[in-house]
Order: C-alpha cells, then structure tokens, then sequence
C-alpha cells in the first residue's frame, strides 16, 4: 500500500472509504507529524465508534498512537465530499472499497460488514478524486479484480501471491 501511494513524510491523503481505520492509521504513520490523512466514512455508527477508537485506543506504541490521533474522520459520503474539494488539495486520493466477496471470516469485521456502504466506487468519483490528488488516486481490490480495467487503473501493485492488489493512477511523477 506505501509503495502504491508512494507514500512519504509530509504526503497529505483523503481515505475516501475509511472503514475501520487500518489504512489510514499506516498512511498516518508514514506520513508523520508534518502529514495529513483524511478519512471518509459513510456509515454514522462505524463513522462514531473509528473517531472514538482512534482517538482513545491506549495499547499502541506511542508512534501508533500518534500517527492514530492525526486522522480526521468525517462522517459523509465520498462522491458529495470529492465534489466540494477545490483541484490538487491531496497527494494521494485512495478508495478500499467492501469486497463484495470477503476473502476470510472474521467475527469482529463481520459484524461491522452489515453497516458498511457495499456501493461500488463508479467512473465519476473517480474523475473526482483525479481533480483533487496532485500525485496518485489508487485503488484497493482483489487481486484479478475486473473493477481495476472498468475505473481506468492501468498500473497494478502487489505481490505476485497477495489477495488484493492496488490499482494506480498516475498525476505527476
């Protein structure tokens, strides 16, 4: 996911679908201190209890924990939010949409699945994000996945063996 973002200290990022937070909280780390990570969520009660997680978790090492109180979440829909945003205002724009096919059950994930937004990201959010990204809009999916081809991503990362992949779309650099 770093390599995809080419993700460094002081990138700013808008996690569009922020979940449960695990993305933004690596971006948050890896950007660091003169960093800013973004993270949308559709869902109010997921939206809730990740501000609050992220916020008051304790049992992180204290670059975690930092890297954790740097994300703003925002309770709204990614498409009316990516429509508001004025041109090249993130680094990096980045989608992990629900897998419409989990790959593994998981109680605690599975429990949050029956709140989440299972939308598919379309072609005009897409276009969005590439207004506001400066550098990259990338793309979280299976491995495979035929959405990569259908939104326009060309360039895919990953490991040869890995579940998911990353889809890219270059700005500049």
């Amino acid at each position: 996911m770093i390599n995809a973002m080419s993700l460094g200290t002081g990138h700013s990022v808008l996690d569009c679908t922020l979940g449960l937070g695990t993305d933004a909280i690596v971006a948050s780390y890896v950007t660091g201190s003169g960093g800013r990570v973004t993270g949308l969520e559709s869902s109010p009660v997921i939206s809730a209890l990740v501000r609050a997680g992220l916020s008051s978790y304790n049992k992180a090492g204290e670059d975690i924990a930092a890297a954790m109180r740097r994300i703003t979440v925002i309770t709204t829909d990614y498409k009316e939010y990516l429509a508001t945003l004025p041109p090249c205002c993130y680094d990096v724009v980045y989608f992990d949409p629900m897998f419409r096919l989990p790959g593994r059950k998981s109680p605690p994930v599975d429990a949050f699945r029956t709140l989440a937004n299972h939308a598919p990201v379309d072609r005009e959010s897409v276009e969005l994000a590439l207004r506001a990204a400066v550098k990259r809009v990338v793309l979280k999916e299976r491995r495979g996945s035929l959405e990569f081809e259908r939104l326009g991503f060309k360039k895919i990362y990953g490991g040869k063996y890995s579940p998911v992949a990353y889809g890219v779309i270059d700005l500049k650099g």
